[in-house]
């Protein structure tokens, strides 16, 4: 019995194929909304209405491709390499998490701009112009 339940927990992998797969497509479309958003971005125009908001959008999509690019390898260096997880793994998972932070520190930034820019336009007005 003691040698079955070692042989067991050495068969099952960490993650079944159905999730794999479903976890691999939600990244790939991340990847692929963010890369989108970043081409319709960086189109020149004569005049562009907004620079801030623009300028914040495309580090707000660089920071999440970034992310999201770095999660996916480091999944799949995990699942397909079958490498064990060391210290080397968390300070790269923590490096690509902190991408993801810097993403929602940038859209608090944005959702506070466009706040005071609806909210006290007066004084958005006379800030913004610095």
């Amino acid at each position: 019995m003691k040698n079955l339940t070692v042989l067991s927990k050495n068969i099952s992998p960490h993650l079944s194929l159905t999730q794999e797969i479903i976890i691999t497509t939600l990244y790939l479309l991340g990847i692929s909304g963010n890369l989108l958003a970043l081409i319709f971005l960086c189109k020149k125009k004569t005049r562009p209405k907004n620079q801030r908001h623009r300028l914040m959008l495309k580090y707000l999509a660089g920071n999440d491709l970034t992310a999201l690019l770095g999660m996916l390898i480091l999944m799949c260096i995990q699942l397909h390499l079958k490498l064990s997880q060391n210290i080397w793994h968390c300070r790269f998972r923590v490096f690509w998490r902190v991408f993801g932070v810097g993403s929602g520190c940038v859209t608090v930034v944005m959702a506070v701009e466009r706040w005071l820019a609806l909210t006290k336009p007066f004084f958005y007005q006379k800030v913004s112009q610095i």
